[in-house]
């Protein structure tokens, strides 16, 4: 009798076992044991909730920050506070099987907080487009969609490798790219927009220095005298190349070369849209007509 339901019994324990979980290590060398499948998962970082939408995955998402607001149906998701200061009574009230936060997040003391309470929670470090498809990927392969990330990441690694490909033979104008104006923040070394930069054949006039993104003086700007100034509206600064108009003694303006770029975070998100931010710079920098459908992929 004992033996006939034995078989039985061991359906009975794998059916009602808990969940299997996996150990991963994070962007910054964390160890996680992250759920099998995990259904429910907040995202504090809103270029994570771009890419888990463009993975098809938003309907996971049970918690995201007031700044994830791209797609549109990333409006619909529960918020958790901002992303410098995300609600930990918020997050934990969700109930969530998986949070994703940032390494440059402002609160980290706040993953640190989810550590002892038990809430699984895996930090992300993308900050160059490499580490971008390599984000992608992990993310595919943690949430049990590997094949979906490795299709947009192909698709995003082809449309980088024909802007290369586009821009390899071209000269090297040297460019300065503002975050902002008021007061006039730059991007320096080690920082998505350089990558951009470099990636579409410029020279980023920022030197490295203390800060990745430092302000500066119109001084210093007229001093650099970049060839191109490219900059992007955000709120309170709908027209920011106007302020670089005062200036006529810049190469930049002088020769109509101070480009906008129509939304921030094309260029400042390290997530999918990073194909429409490389294609606008590429642009800035060689001109309007430059064909980057027709480019062969030169890797």
């Amino acid at each position: 009798m004992t033996q006939r339901l034995l078989p039985f019994f061991l359906v009975f324990l794998l059916w009602a076992s808990p969940a299997v979980s996996a150990t991963w290590t994070d962007a910054v060398g964390r160890t996680v044991q992250v759920p099998d499948h995990p259904q429910r998962l907040v995202s504090l970082v809103p270029s994570l909730t771009e890419i888990l939408f463009a993975l098809n995955l938003g309907d996971r998402l049970v918690g995201a920050t007031q700044f994830c607001t791209y797609p549109p149906a990333a409006a619909q998701v529960p918020r958790v506070g901002n992303y410098l200061q995300p609600s930990l009574e918020a997050i934990v009230a969700s109930k969530p099987d998986l949070v994703f936060a940032s390494a440059d997040m402002a609160a980290p003391a706040l993953v640190a907080q989810l550590d002892k309470m038990g809430i699984a929670t895996f930090v992300v470090a993308p900050r160059d487009l490499d580490s971008t498809i390599a984000t992608i990927r992990t993310i595919g392969s943690v949430l049990g969609e590997a094949a979906t990330a490795d299709r947009l990441a192909r698709d995003m690694e082809e449309a980088f490798c024909r802007i290369r490909g586009a821009t390899e033979k071209l000269p090297r104008p040297r460019v300065l790219l503002a975050i902002m104006v008021n007061p006039l923040t730059v991007a320096g070394p080690n920082t998505l927009g350089h990558h951009l930069i470099e990636t579409a054949r410029g020279i980023n006039v920022v030197p490295d220095g203390p800060g990745r993104y430092p302000t500066w003086s119109m001084e210093a700007v007229l001093a650099a005298d970049p060839d191109v100034i490219i900059v992007s509206p955000n709120p309170g600064e709908a027209n920011p190349a106007a302020h670089f108009a005062t200036w006529p003694q810049l190469r930049a303006v002088k020769e109509n070369r101070v480009v906008t770029i129509p939304d921030p975070d094309w260029v400042y998100r390290p997530g999918p849209r990073l194909v429409l931010g490389l294609e606008a710079i590429a642009r800035a920098l060689h001109g309007s007509g430059l064909r980057l459908e027709d480019a062969s992929c030169a890797p």
